[in-house]
């Protein structure tokens, strides 16, 4: 009987063991929990990163321009932190190695790019990272079209012109960022509300007339959203725009030898590299190519208040005269920074007008809207005319425990230590063990 009791005690408790075993199961399949336990828990998700993604409606595809190696897994990781909020956010790899075509269609520069697709709307990360990761599904998952008019009717460059030199190529990344696009002649009719749309003058080639130039200027007084591109010595009659903004557009044209050691190119391509934390520029840190700038000056005393964002390094000066073959300042011209794009805001009521005035309009051509940070200026600065510079902030997770720092006491008694008294003791051991194994 006794025999029988524990028979059958043993089977009850194999069978209440697999029914244990068998509901852990369905619980790990059926509920999940993480937990991050690494310091200042830099492998999860920020809270305000969270809230962004909670926040998408729909799915996320993220293309990654990266080949086989240490990138992927970095890229890897860090989309793994949103996927495990929202199952909605998909990673494809491309090798730019072997597809060399979407890589050209998509513009993609450097290894590591990420081309985001959410709905209609698409972006690229430069620089993956948790920062600019969130920042871009922030700007996608807003709603609502804004509107950016494009004057007509002066020679003006037009986002529908796909010649190396027009805009098509920034009109179509406008649209993916959520911007209307349209053409307006100045001549037609009264311009945008002010508040409802961004102008642009790009480039104009024939004069204003005085009717016209008193709408833009009236347009920005009333705290309109305007960016004025232009090239050297093609003010068109716009003397008194400028006048009101509070700047001066110096004759000539920027020569900078050191920027020719980057590009490779004539001395008259200007780099920057160099930003101020503000406006459109803030947070910027790629390399930027404006190919035959005008340099602007700035009035000490305006209604608008004026930001330099662009500037030359000190080896840059003003050429009024074709280049010749030795690239020289003229006589008595010392080379030093001159600015060549800024920003302009007054305050009307409770509108806060802003204006950018780069002189160069080359830069976000189909031509070289693709080098550098050129694309990424460009963007940064229609979000930020538009009041729709917006981003969050994600503080950064360090940890104290990546790095090991020894005093040199310290490494001289590990040295001392790994070097002659691990093996002293090794062998001493070894003799210790043969000497007892001779004498027994």
């Amino acid at each position: 009987m006794g025999r029988r009791n524990l028979i059958a005690a043993s089977a009850g408790f194999v069978v209440l063991w697999l029914a244990v075993m068998g509901l852990a199961l369905y619980a790990t399949h059926r509920f999940r929990y993480e937990a991050d336990w690494t310091v200042n828990s830099r492998n999860s998700l920020a809270r305000p990163s969270v809230a962004v993604v909670r926040r998408l409606k729909g799915p996320v595809q993220i293309q990654a321009f990266a080949s086989p190696g240490a990138t992927r897994q970095a890229i890897r990781a860090l989309i793994a932190q949103y996927q495990r909020v929202n199952r909605n956010i998909h990673l494809q790899f491309i090798d730019p190695n072997k597809h060399p075509g979407i890589v050209r269609r998509n513009n993609i520069s450097y290894d590591g790019e990420l081309r985001i697709r959410y709905g209609q709307r698409r972006a690229t990360v430069v620089t993956p990272s948790q920062s600019a990761v969130t920042n871009t599904l922030f700007g996608l998952e807003r709603t609502g079209l804004r509107s950016v008019v494009f004057l007509t009717g002066n020679g003006e460059r037009s986002p529908a012109d796909t010649a190396p030199y027009g805009l098509s190529a920034w009109a179509a990344q406008l649209r993916d960022r959520g911007f209307s696009v349209s053409t307006r002649s100045i001549g037609e009719g009264p311009l945008p509300k002010p508040g409802t749309a961004v102008v642009v003058i790009a480039d104009p080639r024939s004069p204003f007339l005085p009717g016209e130039v008193d709408l833009l200027t009236g347009y920005v007084k009333a705290g309109g959203s305007l960016v004025w591109l232009f090239e050297p010595d093609h003010g068109e009659g716009l003397a008194p725009l400028a006048q009101t903004l509070g700047l001066r557009i110096a004759p000539g044209f920027l020569v900078d030898p050191a920027s020719s050691l980057l590009t490779g190119d004539m001395p008259n391509f200007i780099t920057v590299d160099q930003y101020p934390a503000v406006g459109p520029v803030r947070g910027l840190h790629l390399i930027t190519v404006f190919p035959t700038a005008a340099a602007l000056r700035l009035a000490p005393h305006s209604p608008f208040a004026g930001v330099p964002i662009l500037r030359t390094d000190g080896s840059a000066w003003l050429q009024t005269t074709p280049l010749g073959n030795v690239v020289m300042p003229p006589r008595g011209v010392l080379p030093r920074p001159y600015v060549l794009g800024a920003t302009f805001t007054r305050t009307v009521g409770t509108r806060t007008g802003r204006a950018v005035v780069i002189g160069d309009s080359d830069f976000l051509s189909n031509t070289y809207l693709g080098e550098g940070g050129n694309l990424a200026l460009a963007m940064n600065v229609a979000n930020w005319v538009a009041n729709d510079e917006s981003f969050i902030n994600i503080p950064n997770r360090t940890s104290p425990d990546l790095t090991l720092q020894l005093s040199q006491s310290e490494l001289s008694v590990i040295a001392f230590g790994f070097m002659i008294v691990l093996p002293v003791l090794f062998a001493g051991g070894g003799i210790l063990v043969w000497w007892r194994r001779r004498n027994r």
